[in-house]
């Protein structure tokens, strides 16, 4: 009875958004008033990290998948990945966005890469300079 009472004194109010969230559960997901998203944001200090554990208690109680992350996050690729391995996590790895995220971070490094690389000198020819051949223009680099 103490570790309730204590518990309770820990987590005060945010009872309107607590049922909001459980009044969800019975929305069919098919439904336009269904939510897939919870968003939770407020100043240092107001309780966003026990909220989201009650929230997420009560998603895994109905028995829903459960993600969340926070500004340390970049990017929305990051993010994207953070959600597929916490999915993963909890036995529902999304295998085919991982493999396209992998394919988008290789485009994207090679992307880096190439935008990285020296501009290509104005062309000899277009100075009236004869080309050169392909074993000295190899040669040359």
């Amino acid at each position: 009875m103490r570790e309730l009472i204590r518990q309770r004194r820990r987590f005060v109010g945010r009872r309107q958004e607590l049922a909001a969230f459980r009044e969800n559960f019975a929305v069919p997901p098919e439904d336009a008033a269904h939510h897939f998203l919870f968003h939770v944001r407020g100043d240092a200090g107001v309780g966003k990290t026990t909220l989201l554990r009650q929230l997420e208690n009560t998603a895994r109680e109905h028995r829903a998948l459960t993600a969340s992350v926070d500004e340390s996050l970049n990017s929305v690729p990051e993010v994207m990945a953070a959600i597929s391995a916490q999915f993963a996590e909890q036995g529902h790895p999304l295998r085919s966005f991982d493999k396209l995220l992998a394919t988008y971070r290789q485009r994207r490094h090679e992307a880096d890469s190439a935008a990285q690389q020296p501009a290509p000198r104005p062309s000899q020819e277009a100075a009236g300079e004869p080309r050169p051949s392909a074993s000295s223009a190899f040669a040359a680099r």
